[in-house]
């Protein structure tokens, strides 16, 4: 090394305060040791701005998904919420925590008290639809409610008339009539499938008469008489028309009568 350039030990300061890092060689001579070697160093404003940091991204090196550590493993993600047992745990205004949550969730079935169990089943039973005690008996079948239980929860049910097997006897008699255009034998059958007896599946029936009856299978057969493909084969349209209301649960008396007398007015002028 050139004495004549090479500056002064920085021993011979006090401490070697106010020396940059650019006064040691980088290369050479390199009897001096390292920087923080140097009595004093660590108190000096280069020895904290050469102190490395942690890179906040991974460096192009780095091979994808390491997070920039060198071993290829991540780093372990904290909780942003508190440390130790209760770190991570944020407790909702008035709620439970979330360890607390998934605990609950993980009752099994067996501890939950079967009758607020049955509850909550036909309660969510009748908010989707109308149902009568028969279906709802089977529902608590399939969720294998004890049938003692089941029983008091329903008869606690009808206490109220949330459950009204005469009601929604009435009711299905009506909207099936109206919406599917069905006849009593239709409607009787589905009563029936419905766990509804036959004192209150007549009681029910009783609001349609055969005028009703004979209207609504009128309304269906001019309905399909309109189609721009009805008129070409009498005898073949006749037999698919007469079909559809027996199916829907009229006689087939009434239903040829019907559909005789409604192509007749509607095709008499090409007949």
């Amino acid at each position: 090394m050139n004495e004549l350039h090479a500056p002064k030990r920085p021993t011979d300061t006090p401490q070697g305060a106010g020396w940059p890092l650019s006064a040691f060689p980088a290369t050479g001579d390199d009897s001096w040791g390292s920087p923080d070697q140097i009595p004093g160093w660590a108190d000096t404003p280069e020895a904290h701005q050469a102190q490395p940091l942690e890179p906040t991204s991974a460096p192009e090196w780095a091979p994808r998904g390491t997070g920039g550590h060198p071993s290829g493993k991540k780093r372990a993600r904290t909780s942003g919420f508190g440390s130790g047992p209760a770190g991570g745990q944020r407790r909702k205004t008035g709620g439970e925590t979330s360890a607390e949550t998934v605990e609950r969730r993980r009752t099994p079935q067996s501890e939950i008290d079967p009758a607020s169990q049955a509850r909550d089943i036909v309660l969510r039973q009748l908010t989707a639809s109308a149902k009568s005690r028969d279906q709802l008996r089977r529902k608590l079948a399939e969720k294998e409610i004890p049938e003692d239980i089941a029983e008091q929860v329903l008869d606690r049910f009808e206490e109220v008339n949330l459950v009204d097997d005469t009601a929604f006897a009435d009711a299905w008699v009506r909207g099936r009539a109206r919406s599917r255009g069905l006849a009593r034998s239709a409607i009787r059958r589905e009563l029936r499938q419905k766990g509804i007896d036959d004192e209150q599946a007549e009681e029910a029936l009783e609001q349609l008469t055969d005028e009703d009856e004979a209207q609504t299978a009128r309304e269906l057969v001019d309905k399909k008489l309109r189609s721009p493909s009805m008129g070409a084969d009498r005898e073949r349209e006749v037999r698919r028309l007469v079909g559809m209301l027996c199916r829907k649960g009229y006689g087939p008396g009434l239903a040829f009568r019907i559909v005789g007398e409604a192509w007749d007015e509607t095709y008499s002028a090409q007949y």
